[in-house]
């Protein structure tokens, strides 16, 4: 995953949590720590894609859309740590091969 992906990953798994208003309300109330979490740039992104909705009108911030790109990020995530896991597999795989054949 890249740095784009795990910024709006983040972004989205937090702001799913919440309905609008609870957003709104923590935006408001602890602005530095709603921008740690999810910073503006990636907001008004979010916003532009229509990911996120912000108003008092809707039940949730992140749309439906918006969950639809946070499993597909889940999903890369997931990919490249079973990626990981696999090569480490392979690597354990080759040093115990090589011990029972004696290299080492």
């Amino acid at each position: 995953m890249n740095k784009i992906d795990k910024k709006w990953y983040k972004s989205l798994r937090f702001l799913s949590r919440f309905t609008s208003y609870e957003v709104l309300e923590f935006k408001n109330k602890h602005t530095k720590q709603y921008h740690k979490k999810v910073p503006i740039d990636v907001e008004n992104t979010l916003r532009q894609f229509g990911y996120l909705l912000l108003n008092g009108n809707h039940t949730q911030a992140v749309t439906q859309s918006g969950l639809q790109q946070l499993r597909d990020l889940e999903d890369i995530r997931r990919k490249d740590l079973t990626l990981i896991s696999s090569v480490i597999a392979i690597v354990i795989s080759i040093v115990a091969l090589a011990k029972s054949f004696g290299w080492f």
